[in-house]
């Protein structure tokens, strides 16, 4: 602390006035005075820590609430084939049961080859007009001489609305190149009709429509992915045959997602309860202990599912949901299991709301909103008070060491003053011994 013309303090008063002394006093002060606004701000940053914590135990379970508000997770099926002649995809709309399927001929399209082969491909088709019909509508291709038939070949798509595809193909020979028009769409509406001034051949038997029995009605389409068969079932024809589907109901994504619910919905309750506990054993507390926002907040997620339940006509406990004393919640799967086996709708309909009526996991959602997003929520009020009391603290812990501060400059400088003081006065005091001493020798 010695500085500039006060680094000579104490030498005056030999020690009496010293900075070791001024050193001793300021540090008392500092534990009486600075220390307790350093431990306030410390412990308003270990209350923001634990706030942060507890606001990502909200999101977890927030997170876990959207999800089991899926309808999809309540109506997920699976389904096993027995065959190879289909493939299919289903959604939660699909009905659980066994159907089969026999696929009598696939849904083809129509293939078209001119009769004219080319030497190469950029040889000229000679001027003339391609007239082609397809669907109902029809469409001509001017060629002009100076065409070739790979000129033209690939006017043919554009000109045909998309409808018909044209390609060039080698089929060996000594003129081997031959135009191929192909129906874009399979059907038998997509048959390609070619007339005017070239002639073309049909390969095959043309564009058709898929034929096939579904449980032993006879049905047609005009494609091979069929999605307006039954609610839930995408099926895509792969090839003649007969093949037996079985969807069921997949409960595990449900089950799965409960577990989840249930490890996010325990993680906060328990972390509310640490924040707000006092232990009377080891005297100890949480750091937010006898905050009511915080254990009103518990409260509410608990009667989210008591209230839900009582509205039902049910127990949480009929859907597999044991309350612990503690608040947690207790995860009875089997019991799940079998109510969703007696009655799915029904615990869909407690889980998430039927007819306007709030399911458990509505009511969740909406007690988390007011805790975590409203603007007067409990998480947005503690940040804010947390947040105002942060800046407080710093400035009172500013003011604090500069009073103290100027205090003892004030202090060292007086010390300086009396020191010098001292010293001239020791300094008279020796001098006087010394005349005295000398005049006593004289004496002698």
């Amino acid at each position: 602390m010695a500085t500039g013309t006060l680094s000579t303090l104490g030498i005056g008063s030999e020690g009496a006035l010293s900075y070791d002394i001024i050193d001793k006093l300021k540090k008392a002060d500092t534990d009486s005075i600075i220390k307790p606004i350093e431990n306030k701000i410390e412990l308003n940053q270990l209350k923001h820590q634990k706030l942060d914590e507890l606001k990502k135990s909200v999101s977890s379970l927030n997170t876990e609430v959207v999800n089991m508000s899926d309808p999809e997770i309540y109506r997920s099926k699976t389904t096993s084939l027995i065959g190879s002649s289909i493939s299919v995809e289903t959604s939660g709309k699909a009905q659980a049961g066994t159907h089969t399927l026999d696929v009598k001929r696939l849904a083809t399209r129509d293939i078209e080859q001119s009769q004219t082969g080319y030497g190469y491909e950029d040889a000229l088709m000679g001027a003339g007009t391609m007239h082609l019909e397809i669907d109902g509508k029809g469409y001509d291709i001017q060629v002009s001489s100076t065409d070739s038939i790979k000129d033209v070949a690939k006017r043919v798509e554009k000109e045909t609305d998309g409808k018909i595809q044209a390609s060039l193909i080698n089929v060996g020979g000594d003129d081997p190149w031959h135009m191929v028009l192909t129906s874009a769409q399979t059907g038998a509406k997509n048959n390609i009709e070619v007339t005017g001034d070239y002639n073309f051949d049909q390969v095959g038997d043309g564009a058709k429509d898929a034929s096939f029995t579904y449980d032993g009605i006879e049905i047609t389409r005009s494609g091979n992915t069929i999605d307006d068969l039954t609610d839930g079932l995408s099926i895509k024809l792969e090839k003649e045959g007969q093949t037996t589907i079985t969807v069921k109901q997949d409960n595990s994504k449900l089950l799965d997602g409960m577990e989840k619910f249930v490890e996010s919905f325990n993680q906060l309750v328990k972390g509310f309860a640490e924040s707000t506990r006092f232990d009377k054993t080891s005297k100890t507390a949480g750091l937010f202990q006898g905050n009511s926002a915080i254990r009103a907040a518990a409260t509410a997620l608990k009667d989210a599912l008591i209230l839900t339940a009582a509205k039902s006509g049910k127990t949480i406990e009929s859907f597999g949901l044991e309350l612990q004393r503690d608040g947690t919640i207790k995860l009875d799967k089997s019991k799940l299991e079998d109510m969703l086996k007696e009655n799915p709708q029904q615990v869909e309909d407690f889980f998430r709301g039927t007819n306007g009526r709030d399911g458990a996991f509505n009511r969740l959602e909406s007690a988390i909103f007011d805790i975590k997003t409203s603007s007067n929520g409990i998480m947005k009020s503690l940040a804010k008070n947390l947040d105002d009391d942060a800046i407080r603290l710093q400035d009172q812990q500013k003011a604090a060491q500069k009073r103290l501060d100027d205090r003892y400059s004030i202090m060292a400088r007086k010390f300086a003053a009396y020191d010098a003081v001292i010293g001239k006065l020791n300094s008279q005091g020796d001098a006087l011994a010394a005349m005295i001493d000398a005049e006593l020798a004289q004496k002698k």
